[in-house]
């Protein structure tokens, strides 16, 4: 059973599917609220709860529905808002690869058959250091080097390129929504106009700017980059600690403890050159592990989307060595 959204008298849904740290606690926070002209039907919580989380042969969109209506109780006067989903994880667990990205395009398109797609993609050096980030933080003891050079994939899934290969994704929602229906665009366009950037997903969203447009926080960065020194340390902790990466750890990572990792990795307790340090060491390590990695994949997404992607630092075939 789809979501029906004309019989509650609204348009066809926003369908917001990643990537992660790429502008996604940004726009939950600020762009879709009701005064941007936006009814957020289904967050992210409840998205993995209802559609990603359930096993392959268990999803049941029906539960989903039950969020949606839950949802919708709060706005009896919605006055034709935008529905919007906004879930990152939906283009799959980067932790391991992405290998469930298909399952829910697919399960997207069983729920909302109408909607359309957002995808918001970024340069993925940097892509790649903010992941890395939040895997630690999260419990994630592996290094860089370790992450990028899976062993027995045959056994467990584990991270790999492809997840960041945008194009593979792109085709696949584009395929099944149709092309018209799929907006990707780049992180780094709203880094350079952010207004502009904005004004195109009301557009693909067919949401009208209200008054309080203007007074979106343009500057304002929901995420910031943390040392990496603080990462380092905390990888050699999560060795200790008995989480999903880790089940062998002698000591239970806790709620406090988490939000204890959270903390620490914000502030940097070493001098600021040390700093320079890791950042110059991992920068050499993905840049080798990248080079020649992504450019073909680019092209592709280039001509999938008419983004001119070189314009914002990715890697094309032109600019392989």
């Amino acid at each position: 059973m789809a979501f029906d959204h004309q019989a509650h008298g609204l348009p066809a849904p926003l369908v917001h599917i990643g990537f992660p740290k790429a502008l996604s606690s940004w726009m939950q926070k600020s762009l879709f609220k009701p005064e941007q002209g936006f009814l957020n039907v289904l967050d992210s919580l409840h998205t993995t709860i209802g559609l990603i989380d359930p096993a392959p042969f268990s999803f049941d969109e029906s539960l989903c529905i039950r969020f949606i209506e839950e949802a919708l109780k709060n706005y009896p006067d919605r006055n034709n808002l935008v529905p919007v989903c906004s879930a990152e994880a939906l283009i799959g667990n980067p932790y391991c690869g992405g290998y469930n990205a298909k399952q829910n395009a697919d399960r997207v398109k069983q729920l909302f058959p109408e909607a359309r797609i957002l995808l918001i993609v970024r340069e993925q050096r940097q892509l790649m250091r903010s992941l890395y980030k939040t895997m630690v933080v999260w419990g994630m003891p592996h290094s860089i080097k370790r992450l990028l050079n899976p062993t027995d994939t045959s056994m467990a899934p584990q991270f790999n390129l492809d997840f960041m290969r945008f194009d593979l994704a792109t085709a696949y929602y584009q395929q099944i929504f149709g092309p018209e229906n799929v907006l990707v665009l780049p992180y780094e366009a709203f880094i350079q106009e952010p207004k502009d950037f904005t004004h195109r997903i009301l557009q693909h969203a067919n949401c009208t700017a209200t008054a309080a447009f203007e007074k979106l926080p343009w500057g304002k960065r929901v995420n910031k980059n943390q040392p990496l020194i603080n990462l380092y340390l905390q990888r050699l902790e999560n060795i200790m600690l008995s989480t999903p990466f880790n089940y062998a750890g002698p000591f239970a990572s806790t709620e406090e403890r988490g939000r204890q990792r959270i903390k620490r990795s914000k502030n940097n307790p070493l001098p600021e050159f040390t700093h320079n340090w890791f950042e110059d060491d991992f920068r050499q390590i993905v840049s080798e592990a990248f080079a020649g990695k992504f450019a073909s994949s680019n092209h592709r997404l280039q001509e999938l989307t008419g983004l001119d992607l070189g314009a914002y630092g990715y890697e094309m075939p032109d600019t392989i060595a």
